[in-house]
């Protein structure tokens, strides 16, 4: 296909007329440059009839105005007018693309002394509004056969400054061709790339909240959970994921894209606020606060700088140096955050904030020291090719989520140390309840023997009442003691009933063999409590007194050790009608402490050491006596 046509220069009051030849499109020279084919104009004011561009000053367009790097600040508007004169028989489509898209670019075609708008792109154009879809660059223009057409381009400060622009006339081949080239050179686009980082960030969002609102109620993961809702919306805004705009809404995607930063950097300084306790240290506080401001302020800055795009002094430099202050935070969080002793999270908050510092100071740098254009091509090319700021960002995501779960990881084994801390002491308490109660019991029975005259006994009472005491103070102090010495203490405190009931308790240990007493661990005070139950319980009441069995076995498999406790008394049915109020007494020091020490005995170990007792009934369905099986857990 052979595309010819004309492109005529247009003059406007006394810009200084230039023979422009017609240039012929042909299969080898698919686009051409506006660049000396065309005039621009600069604006301080808002113009948009074809009688108020008659009035401004136009120049040629060429390659002067690019050293210029930036127009004025004053600058509102840039227009170029370009004339096409098409030699085609019939109406032909051809596109306008633009330099840079970071501007909002509207193309305007002049019919009689009227402006008709054709179409429109550009960063700070709608979506709905793209003359092409997804399409910032480009825009459609449409010649009609053997006509002379005049176009009006608005280029308008949407951004910082107007940057000089030298659009190009190219047939729809030569674009397809750069956007296949643009694919194969970058397989993970830039849409790809930030719907991944978009997807990221709704990710941690709902992980944040489910944190919050589920497990706990720290303010840190709600800030992130909120900064990291304003980084979805910024990314996928980018690429169209999700449309806020509407008719009676005056802004569009890209301003709220601009403006989500600013929560989003809002919130961030929060959650380090929260997460790091910067309160603790009252100069970085005041700092933190003050960012804070700043970023409350940027809000008011964003809406006048929108209803008035004239740059001030003031707003310049908010929009110039709006970051300095988050990157003077970051740098100084980033030494607070260094590890420190029992707080090993904080080395990955410290990357993370390394991370955002260093991607701040490459990126942000320049401008601030008005370096930029005196860098070197390497330093444009990674500018290029590779977003630092949302890498580091993501980087710091990853790092802050981690810490976060290693902090609270340490909480929790903090909580659990403390509840087993707890448990020992209820442990050592109960331990102490038991000793009064026992010597209660003794000292009764001594004094017993004083009232019968009976030296002889209550001196040999007293003796084994002695090496009694001094176990159980012994244990008193243990967690757990062997086997062998549990086994001792209850022959030492049976043997001092037997004297106490004067020969009527009976009493028979059946040990198995394969235990091995002075290697297995028991709580002490387990076993003599039931004994006591049973002495109290089942045979004082008896006449003829009574015989008690303890038998202890080791289930192998299970890693129990068994032991059983066996009297033939009167059972509980029968010493529950007898209604006696010292046993009643005794049940509820004895037994009850004895639960509870177990019940604590296997949180602090993680056992399951258990209390079964039964009632044993002869033939005749009569009560013979009381069985106490203990399964005790070997850890």
């Amino acid at each position: 296909m052979l595309l010819d046509f004309v492109l005529m220069g247009n003059s406007l009051n006394a810009v200084a007329q230039e023979n422009i030849k017609p240039i012929n499109i042909t299969q080898q020279s698919k686009n051409v440059s506006l660049l000396n084919q065309a005039y621009y104009t600069l604006s301080k004011k808002n113009n948009k009839t074809y009688a108020q561009l008659q009035e401004l000053d136009w120049h040629f367009l060429d390659s002067n105005i690019a050293a210029q790097k930036e127009f004025p600040d004053t600058v509102l508007q840039c227009w170029i007018n370009f004339s096409i004169r098409s030699t085609f028989d019939r109406d032909t489509s051809l596109l306008l693309k633009l330099d840079s898209k970071m501007q909002q670019t509207q193309l305007y075609e002049r019919v009689g002394n009227r402006l008709v708008l054709v179409g429109q792109t550009g960063f700070g154009a709608k979506i709905s509004n793209l003359s092409i879809a997804t399409d910032y660059w480009r825009i459609h223009l449409t010649l009609k056969q053997k006509e002379t057409q005049y176009f009006y381009v608005l280029i308008q400060k949407y951004l910082y400054n107007i940057v000089p622009q030298y659009p190009q006339i190219e047939t729809y081949d030569t674009a397809y061709r750069e956007k296949n080239r643009e694919l194969v050179l970058f397989p993970l686009s830039f849409r790809h790339v930030k719907l991944w980082v978009a997807g990221f960030y709704f990710a941690v969002f709902i992980y944040c909240c489910l944190k919050y609102f589920l497990q706990r109620r720290d303010r840190a993961y709600l800030y992130y959970a909120l900064a990291s809702l304003c980084m979805f919306f910024r990314y996928s805004l980018q690429v169209d994921a999700i449309l806020l705009e509407v008719n009676w809404l005056p802004i569009n995607n890209d301003f709220i894209f601009l403006l989500s930063f600013i929560p989003q950097t809002f919130f961030y300084i929060l959650f380090l606020g929260e997460f790091l306790q910067v309160k603790n240290n009252r100069y970085l506080n005041l700092f933190l606060k003050f960012c804070l401001c700043q970023w409350v302020l940027m809000i008011v800055v964003m809406i006048v700088h929108y209803l008035r795009p004239e740059l001030s002094p003031i707003t310049k430099i908010f929009w110039i140096y709006n970051s300095l202050p988050f990157f003077i935070l970051t740098v100084l969080l980033s030494y607070y955050a260094r590890p420190k002793p029992n707080k090993g999270y904080l080395r990955f908050a410290f990357t993370g904030l390394a991370a955002i510092s260093f991607s701040l100071l490459f990126v942000l740098a320049p401008k601030w020291l008005d370096i930029y254009n005196h860098l070197p091509s390497w330093y444009y090319a990674i500018n290029n090719y590779v977003d630092l700021v949302t890498l580091a960002f993501a980087i710091d995501a990853v790092l802050f989520l981690t810490a976060l779960a290693y902090r609270d990881r340490l909480d929790e084994l903090e909580r659990i140390d403390l509840k087993i801390k707890n448990a020992e002491n209820e442990h050592k308490i109960l331990r102490l309840q038991m000793n009064p109660h026992f010597i209660f019991n003794c000292l009764n029975s001594i004094n017993l023997y004083i009232e019968q005259n009976n030296s002889v006994l209550a001196s040999d009472y007293l003796s084994k009442f002695s090496q009694l005491m001094r176990l159980s103070l012994s244990h008193s102090r243990k967690d757990k003691i062997v086997l062998a010495e549990e086994i001792k203490t209850i022959k030492l405190y049976l043997e001092m009933e037997t004297m106490r009931f004067k020969g009527k308790l009976k009493y028979i240990f059946d040990i198995d063999d394969h235990v091995d007493a002075d290697f297995i661990e028991i709580p002490p005070m387990l076993v003599q409590p039931y004994i006591e139950n049973a002495i109290w319980h089942g045979l004082m009441h008896k006449n003829v007194g009574g015989e008690i069995l303890i038998k202890i076995s080791q289930d192998f498999t299970q890693q129990i050790l068994l032991v059983i406790i066996e009297d033939d008394g009167i059972g509980r049915v029968k010493a529950s009608e007898l209604n006696s109020k010292a046993a009643e007494k005794e049940k509820s020091y004895g037994t009850l402490i004895t639960g509870e020490r177990i019940a604590n005995f296997n949180r602090e170990f993680n056992t399951n050491t258990q209390i079964h007792i039964e009632d044993l009934y002869g033939a005749n369905n009569e009560a013979k006596g009381t069985r106490v099986l203990i399964s005790i857990h070997l850890i």
